[in-house]
């Protein structure tokens, strides 16, 4: 009966181990770190992706960029260098979740920002929690239709 319970409670303890997965602590450099260029077929390390310009971009990938693509590239580098860290390792936490987190629409920041043009963009920057982001972003498209419907009234209006 001893025998089996410890068999048993052995077996136990050695699957609980094998299954273990062991991640390494150690951030790598953003030298290591390779990132895949659209259009092309070759990889750039990301600390010389962030240094990019948009004109080395069109050399590499060899077309001209609409400015849709120039806006999400820029967009794209700030979030990376924004996970590099002074000491030249990367965030991979942030890394990832920044490469994650999609656009959620935020109803209270938007009226805030549709309302009260400006002041509602600078009160909803004052909010800090998880919805931070999508709340002001919905509020800088709220800003946004407000100063084209004024710009609309008052060039209808001569």
């Amino acid at each position: 009966m001893r025998k089996s319970v410890l068999a048993i409670l052995s077996m136990i303890f050695t699957s609980y181990s094998y299954s273990t997965s062991i991640y390494s602590s150690i951030e790598p450099k953003a030298e290591q770190v390779s990132i895949a260029i659209s259009g092309i077929n070759e990889t750039i390390n990301i600390a010389e992706y962030v240094k990019l310009k948009v004109s080395d971009l069109k050399r590499l990938t060899g077309k001209k960029l609409t400015l849709k693509e120039r806006i999400a590239f820029r967009i794209n580098q700030k979030r990376i260098k924004k996970t590099i860290r002074k000491d030249g390792t990367i965030d991979m936490d942030a890394y990832q979740k920044a490469a994650k987190e999609p656009f959620k629409w935020n109803w209270g920041g938007f009226f805030l920002g549709l309302l009260l043009p400006i002041v509602g963009l600078i009160i909803t920057a004052f909010f800090k929690d998880d919805q931070r982001k999508n709340r002001i972003d919905s509020a800088a498209i709220g800003t946004l239709i407000a100063c084209i419907a004024f710009l609309i009234f008052v060039l209808s209006s001569f």
